[in-house]
């Protein structure tokens, strides 16, 4: 297969080129090249495609989330998304670290893109750097501590499991939430019967975002750990955090997510309000402005969805009772979309674009050598935008879900093609996959 006339996203520049892929992988790159099967995609835009570092498919927290790795990996690829990484949720108590990314494994052979997985830290025990080498022998890299909800670790077990990742060259996620401060003021919040959507954002405020940041990093700083990767920063008072941890040469990765550079904490006060609900919630406009402000002063390194899919009925139980909503909204599918056009608004440039979307991910999660840009020798993974004003409805998407929390966004591109290693997925907009074929990415060593 050769693309001809693509306006190729490479590197920091959009340049007229074609692209041949063979056996799946990028063969030539240049003009004019020839061969049996010529796309003609003249007047449309081929970008790497797309890495999203942060979803949860087929994750159970009390109530199953709609979208597994059928029906997510269907929404990924129509939004140009060809390489997930998943968070698997918790397993059993006592489970080991392989347990649930086993069960993971079998879920993906669902999956109609590719994908890789983080594994999930529960209790630090005697077998911990035992399961933390096999997870790594299964080829994941990473692994997902909290500091909020069932397995909240504790400082002395963020110290062992840092430890370890230093030892064995892995990455730490974290989720930085002051667990103790949330549960004081959902507690208050509930002895005033202050309920209603709004007092979810009001009960996980910026400080206890800043507050976990500023700790984990700092612990990972004693025992000499620089691989923590901070999921899902989403407010000014992290981003300061951030700014003060690098200054006094503090070494993490940041990610933060589309929702909160577009959505604040009033789309709470709306009808609809609690399909709004995720944590961390949604911030005030100036938080937006802040994380923008850490895109281009480059202090932010990727940008995730945390694809978290739950059906409105789910949702309402927490209508009159935010603690009762499961956290969680979609976004796998609208993340590229939403990102590419503001490339072509010129809000983002190339480089930074490709960064945040796709090889920055691949580079920290040790999947560049086949993904994250457009090389010779790389996978061919793509995906052809075509240049068009539209606006987004909840129609549109692909999610079980059946709702954007995106609805009415004006964007600029379309998706017309979303290619896996030289397989055409979705073509003139539509999903056209035939068989889940989607591999499981072994993260390199």
């Amino acid at each position: 297969m050769i693309l001809k006339n693509g306006l190729v996203l490479i590197e920091n520049r959009i340049e007229p080129l074609d692209i041949e892929i063979l056996q799946g992988k990028i063969s030539r790159i240049g003009k004019n090249l020839i061969g049996p099967e010529e796309i003609d995609i003249s007047g449309k835009y081929v970008a790497p495609g797309a890495i999203d570092p942060h979803t949860h498919f087929n994750i159970d927290v009390g109530v199953l989330s709609c979208d597994d790795f059928e029906s997510g990996s269907i929404a990924a690829a129509c939004g140009g998304t060809t390489t997930i990484i998943d968070h698997p949720g918790f397993g059993p108590s006592g489970c080991s670290l392989m347990y649930m990314p086993e069960k993971y494994l079998k879920y993906g052979e669902r999956s109609y893109i590719d994908y890789g997985l983080h594994g999930v830290a529960q209790e630090f025990n005697i077998n911990t750097y035992g399961e933390l080498r096999a997870l790594k022998s299964m080829g994941i890299n990473s692994f997902k501590v909290y500091l909020t909800y069932t397995y909240k670790q504790d400082d002395k077990s963020l110290l062992e499991f840092f430890a370890l990742a230093k030892e064995l060259n892995m990455v730490v996620a974290v989720h930085c939430e002051n667990h103790e401060a949330i549960e004081h003021l959902r507690n208050r919040f509930k002895r005033e019967n202050k309920l209603s959507p709004i007092y979810h954002s009001y009960s996980r405020p910026g400080d206890v975002e800043a507050e976990g940041i500023s700790r984990v990093v700092r612990l990972a700083k004693v025992v000499e750990y620089d691989k923590l990767y901070l999921v899902h920063v989403s407010s000014k008072e992290a981003l300061r955090e951030i700014s003060i941890l690098r200054k006094d040469g503090c070494k993490f990765f940041v990610e933060t997510c589309t929702q909160y550079l577009y959505l604040d904490n009033r789309n709470y006060l709306l009808e609809d309000g609690v399909k709004y609900i995720l944590s961390p919630p949604l911030r005030e406009r100036e938080d937006i402005k802040i994380l923008w402000e850490g895109i281009k002063k480059g202090e932010i390194d990727t940008i995730g969805t945390d694809h978290c899919s739950f059906y409105l009925e789910d949702k309402n139980r927490g209508k009159e009772d935010f603690t009762l909503c499961p956290n969680g909204i979609p976004g796998v599918e609208e993340r590229n979309l939403i990102l590419f056009s503001e490339v072509l608004n010129g809000k983002l440039s190339v480089e930074k674009y490709i960064n945040l979307v796709a090889l920055n991910s691949a580079k920290i999660f040790k999947m560049d050598g086949q993904k994250g840009s457009i090389e010779v020798g790389k996978d061919g993974d793509l995906v052809v935008f075509t240049p068009e004003n539209w606006t987004l409805t909840d129609d549109m998407v692909h999610s079980k879900c059946g709702y954007s929390v995106f609805n009415g966004k004006r964007l600029s591109c379309r998706v017309d093609k979303t290619i896996l290693r030289g397989k055409i997925i979705v073509d003139e907009g539509c999903f056209v996959g035939q068989n889940p074929e989607g591999r499981f990415i072994k993260g390199e060593n």
